[in-house]
């Protein structure tokens, strides 16, 4: 049996965690409002999940104080919340991204035997 990742992601959350991780990297460098984000999820890790689920993991992050936002106020068109990552979201992400690393292998095993 050969296990299709190319839909892994399509309609649906990835594996638990792993999609605030993928939030948290993408406004590391560059503080983003939800509409960006939804985008950059599907262009950047081909992540199409719904636009709720991003919202509600922003705010569970944003009280957790992984990130933090605000309102852009534009002269034209409707206010939007900015999300940026705080110092301790940094610290997340670095923890995060060493424990993918450490689960790679496993995961290369798991998905190899399936080939």
């Amino acid at each position: 049996m050969v296990f299709d990742t190319s839909q892994l992601f399509h309609n649906e959350a990835p594996l638990k965690g792993i999609l605030s991780i993928a939030i948290i990297d993408l406004i590391k460098d560059k503080s983003a409002h939800g509409g960006e984000i939804y985008q950059s999820l599907k262009e950047k890790f081909q992540i199409d999940t719904p636009r709720g689920i991003i919202y509600t993991l922003l705010r569970r992050m944003e009280g957790d104080g992984l990130i933090i936002s605000e309102w852009d106020i534009q002269e034209s068109g409707p206010a939007r919340r900015i999300y940026r990552i705080t110092e301790e979201g940094l610290d997340y992400l670095r923890t995060s991204m060493e424990k993918l690393r450490r689960s790679r292998q496993l995961i290369k095993i798991l998905l190899d035997e399936r080939n």
